[in-house]
């Protein structure tokens, strides 16, 4: 048995390190699960995205592959209410802002293709719609484009320069791209037209993700203080008091998140990182028990399982 411990101490030091950002907190905050946030992870900037500013409103065609989840069935425009609604009011009286709502709606539903579809259309008949244009730079970032939605993004604040919203989605392109200055700039902006849960949300996702743990928490206790059930900004202190090594306070956190079974692998995960695997194992137990469809917790617990049955403690 013994002569196996070096391959599972191997494997499970290549599951610890692996993809690690510039910090030890960040590498390990990155494989939590995220309920509700709007923020985009920090990317490596992209070389393209200046000619992606420049560039004019082009017709949005998805990336290979994009389509819609096959979980929704062909039936989901009789199936879901809201999108019924939108639908048959853009057939009764089709406008931009009726194009736009639809293309909420499956935007909502993760059917993004069939959202830019009507984004176009919106944009045709009404070419300085600020929302329309919003709505399709966060197609392009929840896309893994953002490149080709920082143009929409700029454009959204320009035609509505003191929407909030459009300079909150700008920001997020900006660190969907890794330019961080820039993404608080446009937070900052956003919270000076009006104070929002989400973009103190995201201020503090951006200041976690720098190592300024005092000023993320200071963000994320501000935006729990206007909503104290936006799940986002629960987890982003989670993940904050946890890297500040206040594990009790983050354990409260990930729970007050809304989804226990998410909570308690984040939990694992944490415990995980600590190199208490035995917390870790009794964790992702959990997350199963609450969960029993839970794939990644089933995983980490087999890991668990395993590397504490060959002696790891």
């Amino acid at each position: 048995m013994s002569r196996f411990r070096p391959l599972v101490a191997l494997v499970v030091c290549l599951f610890l390190c692996g993809g690690c950002a510039a910090s030890r907190h960040a590498a390990w905050a990155d494989r939590f699960v995220k309920p509700g946030t709007s923020a985009v992870d920090l990317g490596g900037p992209k070389a393209k995205a200046q000619r992606a500013s420049d560039a004019g409103p082009q017709k949005a065609q998805p990336p290979l592959g994009v389509s819609r989840p096959a979980s929704l069935g062909l039936s989901v425009e009789n199936s879901d209410q809201r999108l019924s609604a939108a639908l048959l009011l853009e057939i009764i009286r089709p406008s931009a802002e009726s194009h736009l709502r639809v293309a909420e709606e499956y935007q909502r539903l993760g059917i993004l293709d069939t959202s830019a579809r009507h984004l176009d259309e919106a944009l045709r008949l009404s070419p300085h719609f600020a929302s329309a244009h919003e709505s399709m730079a966060r197609i392009w970032r929840d896309w893994g484009f953002p490149e080709r939605g920082l143009g929409a993004a700029y454009r959204a604040t320009v035609y509505a320069p003191r929407s909030a919203s459009a300079h909150n989605t700008l920001g997020t392109v900006f660190a969907a791209l890794g330019q961080t200055d820039n993404a608080r700039r446009a937070y900052e902006r956003a919270l000076a037209l009006s104070p929002s849960a989400w973009v103190l949300n995201n201020l503090c996702d951006l200041e976690r993700q720098a190592g300024r743990l005092p000023a993320a928490v200071e963000r994320c206790r501000a935006a729990l203080a206007i909503d104290p059930s936006l799940p986002a900004a629960h987890n982003n202190l989670a993940l904050t008091l946890a890297a500040a090594g206040d594990r009790d306070g983050a354990r409260a956190e990930f729970l007050a998140a809304g989804d226990e079974a998410a909570g308690n692998y984040n939990i694992g995960l944490m415990h995980l990182a600590d190199g208490d695997y035995r917390l870790a194992a009794d964790a992702f137990e959990t997350a199963i028990h609450l969960r029993p469809s839970f794939t990644a917790a089933k995983t980490r617990a087999h890991e668990m399982r395993l590397y504490l049955l060959t002696g790891g403690k």
